[in-house]
């Protein structure tokens, strides 16, 4: 079999000397919603560095001040190169809206402001002497950091000066986001949003502003006094791997949830993958689907709260009997869906696809799209479609065929190891889980450490061992029932 290249690649680090300007580039959805595909291309080249400016840290608790966050929140995304939609403000906001706790939200945020922008406020309540960052280059300005609860809400204008003849006044610019909550049990702990529902956690750091991750880095750990930090499903090559680096203290890291990727290469380059049978035989359920006369389409914006609601039907009917994760069948997983996947399709980092036979809604996915990645989150199908087709093999097609068509290198299969990914041959990729403490919490660092190695020998022994147990068990119940041994 054919050797294939790595897919999962670190993004440019931030401290490479910078590519010169490439034009701006804007994701956009196409009006035509029969045949609407997410434009963005491949990744434009980094843009030069920000001008020198004093970083501030300051930490966000109120939730009425993230959503005001929404466009400075969405200017960083589109500078993170490694930032997933998981990271977006769509995604995460809505995922407070819904799952949210009051009093538990923890945004540890960064602004460079310019030089010349006067001093920000200070906050009612008196902050903390500002920890020292790592040591600035000579060429750069020292920076300060300011931590403290107060929340802080980045300015409606933006670097980019304001659309009429006069020029703006220097504006205050969000250069890194540490999305987190706290969780007191078992133990206090800072934990990233949008978990168990999110394949992907991170941080967001400016790709032209390297000084970032250490600001970022020091007011996570201001913030770190008495809870440790669990970054939970970190992909590798993710924007948190540098703000670890810097990070001063002790750090534990394990393995998380399993993702399989494919390259982002058109159908028949994911056929020549398998064996000539196994080939043959995805042709075979293709032009199955062909001559069923099987259409789909994108779903328009307007359409998307509804097209939501359908997949959710379907999918409950989908896994009926046979397992169904019950948070997808949950109000409160509806209504994030439904408003983060609408916010997403509007600015092309989502798609929402309905496959129909006639007028019955067969299948129904929601995908998602990075820079470099594109991959379905999830789907929904009705019973009579798995008679009639091969799921599969039809979403893996549009989905490479979307891939192909928007530059994205990869195609992930997401979190999970079912073996019907496996078929496709593709390269496994091990999400992280990093855990960070301050040195005073070392042995509560230990401690956690110790009780998700635990748990995770005792998974890997169930998992080999329990199919001999339950045998052994079968055996002996039949022995003393009197019957003969199974």
């Amino acid at each position: 079999m054919t050797a294939h290249p790595p897919l999962h690649q670190p993004p440019p680090s931030a401290t490479q000397p910078p590519a010169p300007p490439a034009p701006a580039t804007t994701e956009t959805t196409p009006p035509d919603a029969a045949t609407a595909l997410p434009t963005s291309t491949a990744p434009p080249t980094l843009t030069p560095p920000v001008p020198p400016g004093r970083l501030v840290v300051t930490v966000c608790r109120d939730a009425e001040r993230f959503g005001a966050l929404a466009d400075a929140w969405d200017d960083l995304y589109r500078r993170c190169a490694a930032a997933t939609p998981f990271q977006s403000h769509a995604w995460l906001h809505s995922w407070w809206l819904s799952y949210g706790r009051r009093g538990r939200l923890r945004l540890v945020l960064v602004h460079r402001e310019p030089p010349g922008l006067p001093a920000s406020p200070e906050p009612s309540q008196p902050p903390e002497p500002p920890e020292p960052l790592a040591s600035p280059e000579p060429s750069q300005p020292p920076e300060s950091v300011r931590a403290s609860g107060a929340p802080v809400t980045a300015p409606a204008a933006t670097s980019g000066g304001t659309s009429g003849g006069t020029a703006a006044a220097p504006a205050r610019e969000l250069v890194a986001v540490a999305p987190l909550m706290l969780r007191y049990r078992p133990l206090p702990t800072l934990l990233p949003l949008g978990l168990d529902i999110s394949d992907f956690c991170d941080v967001l750091l400016d790709d032209r502003c390297p000084q970032a991750a250490d600001a970022l880095a020091a007011g996570l750990r201001r913030l770190a006094r008495t809870a440790l930090v669990e970054l939970r499903e970190v992909r590798p090559g993710a924007a948190a791997e540098r703000v670890v680096e810097r990070w001063r203290g002790p750090v534990r890291r394990r393995a998380d949830s399993v993702c399989l990727e494919l390259p982002g290469v058109p159908m028949d380059d994911l056929l020549r993958r398998l064996s000539g049978a196994s080939a043959r035989n995805a042709r075979r359920k293709l032009r199955r689907i062909d001559e069923l006369g099987i259409s789909h389409r994108a779903v328009a914006e307007h359409e998307v709260p509804g097209a939501v609601a359908t997949m959710l039907a379907l999918h409950g009917q989908q896994w009926q009997g046979r397992g169904v994760t019950p948070e997808h069948l949950r109000p409160r997983f509806a209504e994030h869906l439904a408003r983060a996947t609408r916010q997403l399709a509007r600015t092309g980092d989502a798609a929402l696809t309905e496959y129909r036979l006639g007028d019955l809604v067969l299948v129904s996915e929601v995908t998602l799209f990075s820079r470099h990645l594109a991959g379905g989150y999830l789907y929904g199908a009705h019973p009579e479609a798995r008679a009639k087709v091969d799921i599969a093999t039809m979403l893996l097609r549009q989905d490479a065929a979307r891939a192909t068509a928007t530059g994205r290198r990869v195609l992930s299969l997401l979190r999970g190891d079912e073996p019907y990914k496996r078929h496709w041959r593709p390269e496994t990729v091990v999400n992280q889980r990093l855990l960070l403490a301050r040195r005073h919490l070392a042995p509560a660092l230990w401690l956690r450490a110790g009780h998700l190695a635990g748990r995770a020998a005792l998974a890997d022994l169930a998992r080999t061992r329990l199919p001999i147990l339950l045998a052994w068990r079968t055996r002996l119940r039949g022995r003393r029932a009197g019957g003969p041994p199974r």
